[in-house]
């Protein structure tokens, strides 16, 4: 009920209501302070208080007590068969959410997704779940803004990077390893990298949301570390972007596995400076609100999709294995 209302109002100042409609409604029904006290694992004294303060509140005498018996008034049993219906319908409401709990996954699932990863990897992998869970419906969001997943109302979101701490859940899917790539032709006509000082004389895409990407790269092998400040006539917020400017042989790019790896793999693209890592390190993690009363279909969803990207060709690459 809207709290717009007068009952609602009313609600609104007493958090406790129901509290003291359960004692009043126990004491109803045992006609006994000691038995509804001895029911609800409380005291007589606490009993009689709530009862007195609901009878206060009303303005209604609901219960006649004597020493040796209880019984109601009129109004008393009027107000008694009220309650029980609230009770009832308070109970139906905790069964409902209960069986919601323990049953099918179904209902509206709201993601927010990184635009290159989500088209490239989870739209499949949200269309196998569908499949898997015809019950539930999704609202997918393709944006690389950082949501704020209670705010914006979403179920749950991918977020690549390193995660600050944070009091949300964070499952990590995977390593999302960031290469220096180039095209052949372009190495072939500017030659390629010997150090990472080298990069400071040729063209680099410059990905906006690096941290510091846009002016200066950072790369570390072993004990050295080196940042290295890059110019290029392509700066963009769009890691895809990145990759073709690259494909096109017009500079070389940032580009995550998840991007890189069939072009690599058929050698369209080469890895620059492979014996150099790129810093920071960074991760894919699924997130979501708390893990507390999960909704069966979040918990579903989150199960399904860590495992499934895991399996995927380019975490092999990403974490060492190819």
């Amino acid at each position: 009920m809207s709290q717009s209302t007068p009952v609602g109002r009313r609600f609104a100042k007493d958090v406790d209501r129901l509290g003291l409609i359960v004692a009043f409604s126990t004491v109803a029904d045992q006609l006994s302070f000691a038995n509804a006290a001895k029911k609800l694992d409380s005291s007589s004294a606490t009993i009689s208080r709530k009862v007195a303060l609901l009878e206060q509140e009303l303005g209604v005498r609901l219960l006649n007590r004597t020493t040796r018996s209880v019984a109601l008034t009129d109004e008393g049993q009027i107000y008694h068969g009220h309650c029980l219906s609230i009770l009832q319908e308070w109970e139906n409401a905790d069964n409902v959410l209960s069986s919601l709990q323990r049953g099918e996954p179904h209902g509206m699932l709201r993601l927010s997704l990184p635009v290159a990863f989500g088209q490239l990897h989870m739209t499949g992998l949200i269309a196998e779940f569908m499949q898997a869970f015809p019950k539930v419906s999704v609202d997918a969001e393709f944006s690389d803004r950082f949501v704020d997943i209670i705010g914006d109302h979403f179920d749950a979101v991918i977020r690549i990077g390193s995660l600050p701490d944070s009091t949300i859940v964070a499952r990590k899917l995977a390593d999302s390893r960031r290469r220096l790539v180039a095209s052949p032709a372009y190495l072939e006509r500017r030659g390629a990298p010997a150090h990472p000082q080298d990069l400071a004389t040729h063209s680099c895409v410059r990905y906006v949301h690096y941290r510091s990407s846009h002016t200066t790269w950072r790369l570390t092998r072993g004990e050295e570390d080196v940042s290295v400040p890059v110019t290029g006539a392509f700066r963009c917020d769009n890691s895809e972007a990145v990759c073709k400017m690259a494909l096109h042989g017009q500079a070389i790019g940032i580009v995550p596995d998840y991007i890189s790896y069939d072009h690599l793999r058929r050698g369209k693209l080469v890895q620059v400076l492979p014996d150099w890592q790129l810093d920071p390190a960074s991760g894919i993690y699924l997130c979501y609100p708390s893990a507390r009363y999960l909704a069966p279909k979040v918990r579903q969803f989150a199960d399904f999709v860590v495992l499934r990207v895991r399996l995927l060709e380019w975490c092999s690459l990403a974490d060492g294995r190819g």
